[in-house]
């Protein structure tokens, strides 16, 4: 693993960074510059511990960037890629928490579609969330305009999933689960094993898993372990045999394809 916890990121737009799932993508930071703002606290962020542990940002509204200042950066962005000749492939919301808590999150998403549209049209906008969010009616329709949602699932049951994410707003696994459903196949589902502390790797706890992605039905799965030191020290990585014997797992059981990232 590497050594360092990432540094929150400076500023609206970054980027753009390779990766191995997205090419060239540019992100969107929607939270604070100076501290992670996240409904969860999960014990193996590479950000380190939430800082702002909310379930409503309304009140930090003073400390989020405006809608317009968004679409704003992205535009000078792009335009600055454009020049430089740069292909951009993605332009994805991640950043300092989750994104989703914006109190103005549709708003954003809608401003930066149509700067995409002008811009970069062959970009696909893509949001990395932790799922808490789905039972806001508003927020679920603004996740469904987005191109690629990537969606949190870490867990199969209620037990595990506030042991390693820790959630601060008043959602239960059963309600991440059924938000989930609502997609209707239409999202990709990230999850993170870990072995110590917590478990979400054993045979019970991935039988329990793989039962809530055959509800879900995703159109991929996306595989992962530690790759940095996370924030609880008592957690470790899953080798890779695990996860490629997970992997195979839920191609057999929910026939959807599983990519391992180790």
């Amino acid at each position: 693993m590497k050594s360092e916890l990432l540094p929150l990121q400076k500023g609206i737009v970054y980027g753009p960074v390779r990766s191995r799932r997205l090419g060239n993508s540019l992100g969107i930071n929607v939270s604070p510059s100076e501290i992670k703002l996240c409904s969860m606290d999960c014990r193996y962020c590479q950000y380190s511990w939430t800082g702002l542990h909310v379930g409503n940002a309304e009140r930090f509204r003073g400390i989020l960037p405006e809608p317009g200042d968004v679409a704003s950066e992205l535009r000078k962005a792009l335009s600055s890629a454009a020049k430089r000749k740069i292909r951009v492939d993605s332009i994805t919301f991640s950043g300092n928490g989750e994104p989703t808590l914006h109190p103005d999150f549709p708003e954003i998403v809608d401003s930066v579609i149509a700067v995409r549209d002008s811009f970069a049209p062959g970009a696909k906008i893509v949001c990395l969330s932790n799922s808490t969010t789905l039972g806001n009616e508003r927020i679920f329709e603004a996740l469904k305009r987005i191109d690629i949602p990537v969606m949190k699932l870490d867990a199969g049951g209620d037990d595990i999933f506030r042991k390693l994410n820790m959630p601060s707003c008043r959602v239960s696994f059963e309600e991440i689960v059924a938000g989930l459903e609502k997609f209707e196949g239409g999202l990709t589902i990230q999850s993170l094993f870990v072995r110590g502390d917590v478990d979400n790797c054993g045979k019970g706890a991935v039988g329990n898993y793989v039962a809530a992605l055959k509800r879900i039905r995703p159109r991929e799965l996306q595989i992962y372990t530690l790759d940095r030191v996370p924030a609880e020290a008592g957690l470790a990585p899953v080798p890779a045999i695990r996860l490629k014997e997970i992997k195979k797992v839920v191609e057999r059981e929910v026939k959807i394809p599983a990519v391992v990232y180790s």
